[in-house]
């Protein structure tokens, strides 16, 4: 009695494991597929009434990005800007293009560097871009 629970049990065992390394029908399962690795986006904000802000209308302190994130640029404020790179050549960024109230653009930051930026629509709001490696 002993030996036919074990040998239950092993059978049991064996036909589940059996089972758990296929599909229907003995069809190998497929893989699951492997999740996309996270990117990580730095947001950089048009601040509310960044016209009259000048020098900190992207906030205090320079916007900083490690390379192979994605900078975002938001803009909260109620007029348009356009973001540009005074030295393009410096980072992956160029200009944004005219971003309107809650408009948004992203780019790959790859090319570390440091450039000053400015609204090309209202040139007194300035700052700095600065890309570094993690």
């Amino acid at each position: 009695m002993h030996v036919q629970r074990i040998l239950a049990g092993l059978m049991a065992a064996s036909t589940m494991a059996a089972s758990a390394c296929g599909g229907k029908d003995g069809a190998p399962m497929p893989n699951a597929p492997t999740p996309p690795p996270t990117q990580v986006t730095a947001n950089a904000y048009i601040l509310p009434d960044a016209v009259s802000l000048n020098g900190w209308a992207f906030g205090d302190e320079p916007v900083v990005v490690y390379a192979s994130e994605r900078l975002r640029w938001v803009n909260f404020d109620t007029l348009t800007h356009a973001i540009v790179a005074d030295s393009p050549d410096a980072t992956d960024f160029r200009m944004t293009g005219e971003l309107r109230t809650g408009g948004e653009q992203s780019v790959m930051m790859t090319r570390l560097g440091t450039t000053r930026i400015h609204c090309a629509i209202h040139p007194n709001m300035t700052g700095t871009l600065i890309v570094r490696e993690r």
